[in-house]
């Protein structure tokens, strides 16, 4: 989060918790409205300061060093904050519940001692706020420590004959910074290389903070070895929002190719080129990656994903092999139309909070997270290695890792 974003953010969030309080000294009748509301300005106010492990004034703010797998302020301040959206909907329902119990009834004398509607709606306030807060600390503390290495076997009829047993990994969205490591960054190439993974494939939103590249350059340079037939790179959008020159630079100090509109020739046949890998096919292997798509509209948007897909294979032989990156799952449209066997994206985070996995679809993803098919051409949506915000719930981070197999 950065710059003006941030400053908006962290009004809007103080708004958001002053509110919620509001409605559940309503609901509780409290007798304590005042020091409520402050003290609950008073601790959002503090979660902003955990959110300040920032070097730099605005707007030039990067992170500033810190050791661990994630930054401890930022985590409890993430905790506090992330509650408070979570609470706010049910003491909206409650509330609301509330007022019109209370108008529909306000002529009658107090009920008798005992279990009455009143005590049960005070309870359930009462409940509101602990599992508001058990679910934003458990979805923020396990969403930032699990990671799931899914293992998919891709069977093709015209896989050429070298490839058959051929394994490629994925790491897509890592976002390093606040809340993803470069111990993070570490463990998820160990978590692709230990399964022997022939390469590695990133598909886009490698790293946040730029203060991190180095330590992103020296990870990348010291695991490259790990993969016999080398790590491919595509653009996300968020290489733009940061800083695309020093992003762009850090990798080119390493072994990582950059796909950008273009692929190369992995493989002209017979399993040359590649580590180990001999047969009879004389059909070519090709690497492609598209960049991002930032055009508007949905009429754009599309018209400059299939210019973006043709330019990527321009040169590319019909019978060739493809496997293409792109950070968009939308490419996965072109992708299909262009027959290409397989094609890794990213960039939605599967939208961490499954329970909203319908509604996010509904908004414009329609490649949300897993495996899509349309004929012999898959598409794979990873749900993110990392994130910028770690609350997951039923959604786990993912390392992917794709065994291709020669149909009988």
């Amino acid at each position: 989060m950065k710059g003006t974003f941030l400053i908006t953010f962290m009004i809007f969030a103080s708004c958001v918790c002053v509110l919620a309080a509001v409605l559940w000294d309503y609901v509780f009748r409290s007798g304590h409205r005042k020091a409520l509301i402050l003290g609950t300005l008073v601790l959002t106010l503090l979660s902003a300061v955990g959110f300040s492990s920032y070097e730099e004034a605005f707007p030039g703010m990067v992170l500033s060093g810190w050791d661990g797998l994630y930054d401890g302020k930022g985590m409890a301040a993430l905790i506090w904050l992330l509650a408070f959206f979570l609470a706010l909907p049910c003491l909206i329902v409650v509330a609301l519940a509330t007022a019109v119990h209370r108008f529909w009834h306000r002529k009658e004398k107090p009920a008798p001692q005992g279990m009455t509607r009143r005590t049960f709606v005070k309870g359930m306030a009462a409940l509101i706020p602990a599992a508001a807060f058990a679910t934003s600390g458990a979805g923020n503390v396990l969403g930032e420590s699990d990671l799931d290495t899914t293992h998919h076997v891709l069977t093709y009829k015209n896989l050429p004959d070298y490839l058959d047993g051929y394994k490629i990994g994925q790491l897509s969205d890592l976002h390093m910074g606040l809340f993803f490591s470069p111990e993070r960054l570490q463990e998820s190439i160990d978590a692709v290389a230990e399964k022997g993974v022939n390469r590695l494939e990133i598909t886009g939103d490698l790293i946040d903070e730029i203060v991190l590249l180095p330590q992103a350059r020296d990870i990348l340079n010291a695991n490259a070895h790990r993969f016999p037939d080398g790590i491919d790179f595509c653009y996300g959008n968020h290489e733009y929002y940061r800083n695309f020159p020093a992003i762009t630079a850090m990798l080119e100090d390493t072994p990582v190719r950059i796909l950008r509109n273009t692929s190369f020739e992995a493989s002209p046949g017979y399993g040359r080129g590649l580590k180990g890998r001999n047969g009879s096919d004389s059909r070519p292997f090709y690497i492609a990656g598209t960049d991002y798509s930032f055009a508007k509209g949905d009429e754009a948007f599309a018209a400059q994903r299939e210019d973006y897909v043709r330019q990527t294979l321009d040169g590319v032989p019909d019978d060739a092999f493809i496997v293409m990156l792109a950070h968009h799952s939308a490419f996965i449209d072109e992708a299909f139309e262009h027959n290409i066997p397989l094609t890794l994206s990213g960039h939605t985070h599967g939208a961490q909070f499954a329970p909203i996995g319908p509604l996010v679809t509904a908004v414009g993803f329609k490649y949300l997270r897993g495996m899509f098919r349309k004929g012999e051409s898959r598409g794979y949506v990873n749900r993110g290695t990392g994130h910028w915000l770690p609350f997951r719930v039923l959604c786990s981070r993912e390392a992917s890792v794709f065994e291709l197999r020669k149909q009988a």
